[in-house]
């Protein structure tokens, strides 16, 4: 599932590392997007790199354009969503 928000970011979150089965390394950022609406909404994403730091991550106040997939994995019987950023676009 593909899809799309714009609006600001209010939260950049504390960035995650770790290293996959394989042994490589990750890094993974997460940030509080604020729609820009009559009603806004927040979302949380992430972005992740397997090639070392996140780049082009955005910044708290920054306008940006976020295009997204949204994937459900369970755990121990419960299902949750994790929505992941493949694009961010700044915006002016």
């Amino acid at each position: 599932m593909n899809c799309e928000a714009e609006g600001k970011i209010l939260v950049a979150l504390p960035t995650t590392n770790g290293q996959t089965k394989t042994g490589k390394d990750w890094q993974k950022k997460e940030f509080v997007l604020e729609t820009i609406e009559r009603f806004p909404l927040r979302m949380k994403f992430s972005m992740i790199s397997f090639d070392g730091p996140v780049e082009d991550a955005p910044s708290v106040d920054e306008k940006v354009r976020v295009r997204f997939t949204v994937e459900a994995r369970e755990i121990n019987g419960k299902w949750y969503n994790d929505v992941r950023a493949y694009q961010v676009e700044k915006l002016s």
